[in-house]
């Protein structure tokens, strides 16, 4: 086994190693064992199955080798693993790994002939870095070349011109939020106590959607979780959670001001604030996904403008439709 001459970054190829365990169907258990003994491998956590031309027919975990000595590795192997390609995403890898319980994921050229297979301490390496990404891009924070353990390290002027860019757009996009609070100057006007609500219905759709969000970047990043389940129970969630709130909100404005109709239109705003926010924060990262984008890049920010003049322009409605 051979590893291919050029490696792309962030690839099965980059981080897999050839000199692996092999053995064939037929062979014995204690055969394979004896073969072992001695021996020094880049990754010995599995036995790799093979036919006589190299071709992948299964893996033998080394707990099952040696708990059934007796037996031949035909009748212990698990048969037609998955295995993936030396060009593979290594988030792709990742989730194969998560997905099938795997220690070590084979890796096969275009035939299907064993060339290698990534370690557990590779997965563990790709699943802290993807994790780190997700968390930068969460943040409007560019992706580094080197990666994110080189982000913590880079010069001031690289680390500013890679948070910059998003926090540009959310400056230029509020304007949108500006928009909402001069279309409803009036209303601001003729009842300046509805002013004093605006920054909690901004804080409350900006948290609600940003657990949105969250849920939504794990659930695209698990091959086996219906998305369209979670958009539903998200939505359940929203409701449930803005009802809730509303009804705190409500009966604090009430007991504080003792204007019914007021309570009501901030109960009202924080219950179908709490509902767009999660349904936004939920959709817009699989939106970004379907558009070939990375999930994580962006949603927090441009979740947080599009929240903020959603739960204005309800609340602004709905005050102007019950108290003005």
């Amino acid at each position: 086994m051979t590893a291919p001459d050029f490696c792309l970054a962030d690839t099965a190829c980059e981080h897999m190693v050839a000199d692996v365990p092999t053995a064939r169907p037929e062979t014995p258990v204690a055969q394979v064992i004896a073969a072992l003994r001695g021996q020094h491998f880049a990754c010995a956590d599995t036995i790799f199955v093979t036919d006589a031309g190299g071709a992948l027919q299964g893996i033998v975990r080394i707990n099952d080798l040696f708990a059934n000595g007796a037996a031949c590795i035909a009748e212990i192997m698990e048969p037609e693993h998955e295995a993936v390609t030396a060009d593979a995403d290594q988030e792709a890898i990742a989730q194969l790994a998560i997905r099938l319980n795997m220690i070590a994921v084979p890796v096969v050229d275009d035939a299907g002939h064993l060339i290698g297979a990534v370690p557990p301490e590779a997965l563990f390496r790709i699943l802290r870095e993807e994790h780190m990404e997700d968390l930068q891009r969460l943040a409007g924070i560019g992706a580094h070349e080197a990666g994110p353990e080189a982000a913590l390290d880079a010069p001031l002027r690289d680390r500013f011109a890679r948070r910059l860019p998003w926090l540009v757009f959310g400056l230029a996009a509020s304007t949108i939020v500006t928009l909402v609070m001069i279309r409803f100057e009036e209303a601001l006007q003729a009842n300046v106590t509805v002013a004093f609500f605006v920054p909690a219905l901004v804080y409350i759709a900006g948290a609600i959607g940003a657990q949105a969000v969250s849920v939504s970047v794990r659930g695209l990043s698990t091959q086996d979780v219906s998305i369209a389940a979670l958009l539903r129970d998200e939505m359940a969630i929203g409701l449930a959670i803005g009802a809730a709130l509303g009804l705190l909100a409500g009966g604090g404005v009430l007991a504080v001001f003792g204007d019914a109709l007021l309570a009501l239109a901030v109960g009202i705003a924080v219950l179908a604030g709490g509902a767009v926010s999660a349904v936004v924060g939920f959709a817009l990262p699989w939106a970004f996904k379907r558009l070939g984008s990375d999930p994580a890049m962006g949603s927090g920010p441009v979740c947080t403008v599009i929240q903020d003049a959603a739960s204005l322009l309800i609340y602004f409605g709905v005050v102007s439709a019950l108290i003005l």
